[in-house]
């Protein structure tokens, strides 16, 4: 005992505690703690623990902060004890000096910047909490408490567990949230989730009353995934509606609780935490192992649906796309510049109608593999659309469903339709006028510039430079117009995430067919220079790429090192903490869910299907031109993949789940993108002059003739192709016919 500092007894304020120090958090400024008399122990890093005297007691009204975080509790005294629960103050209250000392000296002390592995290996797992909800800095006391009294409310059903906790990196309180399993019960049967039912009958949506048929309902602790149970909170949590409060002039009463306080910067945050073990397993199998099969049912069990169907599409993709990179890279490296004119001709002819067997082939190839997976994953028999709940961010009138006879949100679909009749499509035909008068310019500027380096002599490869200057354009009209999609449709106010999402994709694919290509088919149709369009092509093809892969990739992941950082020198003195575990009851210390608010959100899988879809035009309409564009997506998508697998398990917060049946309006756009594949080779056949090489006599009308003709057989050929393959396998009719049987039976069996 002779290493403890005796402190003298006083009555300290809690409020003036805080305002020296803010990672002590404070509910009411006007309470006071008690006396504290009690012994404290110097330790290495700026903390110190109370004595085990059982005489004394440190009582702070509302609040105690263990050392695992600075926990806010519904306790009104916090009872010292040599147990590993004992709270830790931080020393740097009673001590600026001192901290200032320690840290000086633990400065020298960092070899190198934060990785995510130190600060996971530093962190705490928490108990009883599977969603995160943080406030803003400036969100007040009584408004915290409002929140919180709405989300505990029973009298709708659906009460959630809170635990209140307060992050001293960013100085902010937040929300653990978990729900009782009877709750739980109660949200899967209003969402209708299916789940297994006993004697392999299949899967069947939820009842609560039948809840004895499906299999493993006496486990409580796992009936329900991690991933199921985010979802079902997220629901729960979108179910409570603004009230009572009258100082919050800015919220709209009847309006979603969450949306509302999102919007009015109020939440911050709300995202699921981490499952720390299979996140781990899923960087080692799916992350690092490069060649290896991508384990798409724990990805889908872990992130949900949506996300494992993208990587399934993105999957299928690259392996479709083997076939014409290793026919295609042969012509070319192998004899393609050996031809002669006649030759060639034939040869360019011959890539266009593989170029149309080919995507119409992978086209009906995938829509077959993604029945599978959303028969395997039950999304096949999706709900009508009336039945399913509404976005987060979906405003509108209350009013009682004339379907379901419950209170529900509705906004009129006549205000949509005025608002994209005269305001968003005369937004967008101004872009779309902006970006064909700079695409226009901008090849003017790489003609002048190819003149003026062969006027005075300088080396051929500064020609790429105003090609590279274009690609960059390119990117920066994208990146602003998405912007201003999102803007108009965030106006239009759609009800589901499915219908904003197609309408999203319209505006946003539209813009960019238009971006992308416009060059393209400039070069290609009114200059008619093929050894152009083919450098261009090459050019926007990989720079795109590389400009993605940095944007969305290496930015982030470097933004979140300096992140982590500052987390660690914020909470240990120092730019990276030791390699050892974290302890519970002693120092260098962080919460996992505080060290996943610095991470960035996920927006979802939008970009990732854009830029694809991208890609795949730039494989289908102009590959018959520059035949090496298959094997470099096929490259760039073997990096993709694990660098998107990357995103999801290192840089970003864990998404919600989402149950889709397939890839929606994106499968749609690819069909006509195919279609107006179908056209370009057709028309760069007879704009090419391949069709006057193969046939010189040939008048111009003959051969505009003959090039329709050649256009109506592709497309007869597609059409045919498409009818011959179905859109879902046999097994599977079968497979859901016999489910269905065994449902019927059981359901007669019971009623009699």
């Amino acid at each position: 005992m002779s290493n403890a500092i005796k402190m003298p007894k006083k009555t300290i304020s809690l409020h003036d505690i805080c305002k020296k120090n803010s990672k002590i958090p404070i509910t009411n400024p006007g309470y006071k703690s008690s006396k504290i008399g009690n012994q404290m122990k110097s330790l290495e890093l700026l903390t110190i623990k109370p004595e085990t005297d059982p005489d004394n007691s440190l009582t702070c009204s509302n609040i105690s902060v263990p050392s695992t975080a600075t926990e806010l509790t519904e306790t009104s005294s916090l009872e010292k004890s040599n147990s590993a629960e004992s709270s830790s103050l931080i020393l740097d209250t009673f001590s600026q000096s001192s901290a200032s000392k320690l840290i000086r000296r633990k400065i020298p002390r960092a070899g190198h910047l934060m990785t995510p592995r130190h600060l996971w290996i530093q962190s705490i797992p928490p108990k009883a909490c599977d969603v995160v909800l943080t406030f803003t800095k400036t969100t007040d006391f009584k408004t915290i408490e409002w929140v919180k009294s709405l989300i505990v409310d029973e009298s709708n059903g659906f009460s959630l567990s809170v635990n209140v906790q307060y992050h001293s990196s960013t100085d902010s309180y937040c929300f653990y949230l978990t729900a009782s399993f009877h709750v739980l019960m109660k949200a899967a049967q209003d969402v209708h989730l299916p789940k297994k039912i006993i004697g392999g009958g299949g899967l069947r949506e939820f009842i609560l009353s039948e809840m004895n048929m499906f299999e493993g309902i006496e486990d409580h602790s796992n009936f329900f995934t991690m991933q199921e149970r985010q979802t079902l909170i997220l629901y729960i949590l979108n179910t409570h509606r603004v009230q009572n409060c009258d100082w919050l002039t800015e919220l709209v009463e009847s309006q979603p609780l969450i949306s509302e306080c999102m919007s009015n910067g109020i939440i911050e945050h709300l995202f699921p935490v981490h499952e720390n073990k299979t996140l781990k397993w899923l960087r080692i199998i799916w992350v690092k192992s490069f060649f290896s099969l991508q384990p798409l049912d724990k990805v889908c069990d872990y992130f949900g649906v949506k996300i494992a169907m993208y990587f399934a599409w993105i999957g299928h993709y690259t392996g479709s796309l083997i076939y014409p990179a290793i026919a295609y890279s042969t012509f070319w490296f192998g004899f393609g510049r050996q031809l002669d004119q006649w030759t060639e001709g034939v040869w360019f002819v011959v890539l266009a109608f593989m170029n149309v067997l080919w995507l119409t082939v992978y086209l009906e190839t995938w829509k077959r593999y993604c029945a599978e997976l959303a028969y395997r994953w039950a999304t096949l028999d999706q709900r009508h659309q009336l039945l399913l709940q509404p976005r987060l961010e979906f405003k509108g009138h209350p009013r009682i469903s004339p379907i379901t006879g419950k209170a529900e949100l509705w906004y009129p679909n006549w205000k949509r339709r005025l608002f994209s009749y005269f305001v968003s499509a005369p937004i967008i035909g101004l872009c779309l006028a902006v970006v064909f008068v700079l695409t226009i310019l901008q090849i003017k500027l790489q003609d002048w510039w190819d003149s003026y380096i062969e006027t005075n002599e300088y080396p051929t490869y500064l020609s790429y430079i105003s090609k590279i200057m274009l690609a960059l354009i390119i990117a920066v009209l994208d990146d602003i117009y998405n912007i201003i999609a999102v803007w108009l449709n965030d106006c239009e106010n759609y009800r589901l995430d499915t219908e904003y999402e197609n309408q999203l994709i319209i505006k946003v694919t539209l813009f960019q067919f238009v971006n992308s290509f416009l060059s393209l088919f400039y070069i290609a149709f009114y200059l008619q220079d093929q050894e152009r369009l083919r450098t261009q092509l090459a050019v926007l093809l990989i720079t795109r790429q590389l400009i993605r892969n940095i944007k969305e990739s290496a930015l982030p992941y470097v933004l979140e090192q300096i992140r982590f950082a500052k987390i660690s020198f914020d909470l240990f003195g120092a730019l990276t903490p030791s390699d050892g575990p974290a302890k519970p009851n002693g120092e260098r210390v962080v919460s996992q869910p505080e060290l996943e608010c610095s991470m960035f959100k996920f927006d979802g899988t939008f970009s990732e299907h854009l830029e694809i879809f991208i890609q795949f035009g730039y494989v289908v309409m102009f590959s018959s031109a520059f035949p090496l564009a298959a094997l470099c997506a096929f490259l760039n998508n073997l990096i993709e993949i694990r660098s998107d697998a990357f995103k999801m398990c290192y840089v970003y917060q864990r998404p919600f789940g989402q149950r889709i049946k397939d890839i929606g309006m994106w499968q749609n756009i690819m069909e006509v993108m195919g279609f107006i594949a179908v056209l370009v080779n057709c028309a760069l056949i007879g704009l090419s002059g391949q069709v006057h090489r193969l046939l010189p006599d040939m008048t111009a009308i003959q051969t505009v003739l003959l090039i329709v003709a050649l256009e109506h057989i592709m497309l007869a050929f597609r059409c045919a192709l498409s009818c011959l393959i179905p859109d879902v396998p046999q097994w599977i009719a079968t497979e859901m016919a016999k489910t269905e049987y065994i449902r019927r039976e059981a359901a007669s069996s019971k009623s009699q």
